[in-house]
């Protein structure tokens, strides 16, 4: 695995979490209440679980069809773009609960799913390379099993992340 496209893989995330953060900062907005109901616990565990196997499942097509790939990238900044500026946006509307609000729901992504997401950007990275590789050889594509674990393993990290998120979120609002 190469160091410096980790380091890059890494560097999107930041920037553009940041860039999602600025961008909610520099635009002005009124003053808009947000809602703090949550729907059931069930439902926003499933809808969360549902983002995250489309999340993997859009990685994974991309990654086999290999010049797709710079796609995952792209859905994970925009994945990370939205985070920040979901995080400015909760601070500057909710005065009181915001702080336990943004922390609730950062905590568990900033533990896992970003974590996740620069795995899932190196893994359909090595997984593009290996199919641009073997493309032409069916027999040699059958070693692409340990590739399909590791989208499981970012699966499961995201899983964990969007249970994890549900159930702080449900004992902070």
């Amino acid at each position: 695995m190469d160091k410096k496209f980790v380091f890059l893989a890494s560097l999107f995330l930041i920037v553009s979490f940041s860039a999602g953060v600025f961008t909610k900062i520099a635009v002005p907005s009124e003053k808009m209440m947000i809602s703090t109901e949550l729907p059931g616990l069930a439902a926003s565990l499933a809808d969360y679980i549902k983002s995250d196997i489309i999340t993997i499942l859009a990685a994974m097509i991309f990654s086999a069809l290999f010049f797709l790939m710079p796609l995952v990238i792209l859905m994970v900044i925009g994945k990370t773009f939205s985070l920040g500026f979901t995080a400015a946006y909760i601070l500057s509307s909710l005065e009181e609960k915001g702080f336990s609000l943004v922390i609730a729901a950062l905590l568990p992504r900033g533990l896992f799913k970003l974590p996740a997401y620069i795995a899932l950007i190196i893994v359909s990275y090595e997984t593009a390379k290996f199919v641009r590789k073997n493309y032409h050889n069916p027999a040699a594509l059958k070693g692409i099993k340990p590739h399909l674990f590791h989208f499981l393993f970012c699966l499961a990290a995201l899983i964990v992340s969007s249970i994890l998120e549900t159930f702080l979120l449900q004992i902070v609002l």
